[in-house]
């Protein structure tokens, strides 16, 4: 399925994720923590492209990832959208519904998390063709 293709490039680029722990997760839940992931992941790449860590085509991948995640058939609560990437443009990865710092959570430089977000979120791309 191409949406869990997406969803896997984010949790790896971003390290962790708590998707619902049930056998059967409800669907919309798992849109709106995908949606609510992919924002954030937004805010990030835009942040490491503002430490210039990344170009500017990070950017237009990021959009093209919200998008393909916001376009998942059955609709999704959007409505956390905006605040998850205003944290990620401040560098707060979100985190088991948490907002952290990056820099101080992060195992990695911010350089290096940078360059592995961006190539993560590039393979899900192209994974689902775009």
């Amino acid at each position: 399925m191409k949406p869990t293709a997406v969803l896997l490039a984010l949790t790896a680029a971003l390290g962790t994720v708590n998707l619902a722990h049930a056998d059967d997760p409800d669907p919309a839940v798992m849109k709106k923590q995908m949606y609510d992931m992919g924002r954030n992941m937004s805010g990030l790449i835009n942040h490491c492209i503002d430490k210039g860590f990344l170009k500017a085509d990070s950017a237009e991948n990021a959009k093209k990832m919200v998008a393909y995640v916001a376009g998942i058939p059955g609709g999704m609560d959007q409505s956390d959208g905006d605040k998850s990437e205003a944290h990620g443009r401040k560098g707060e990865a979100l985190q088991n519904g948490d907002y952290l710092n990056l820099e101080q959570t992060s195992s990695l430089g911010l350089k290096q998390w940078c360059q592995q977000a961006d190539e993560g979120m590039r393979q899900g791309l192209k994974s689902v063709g775009l």
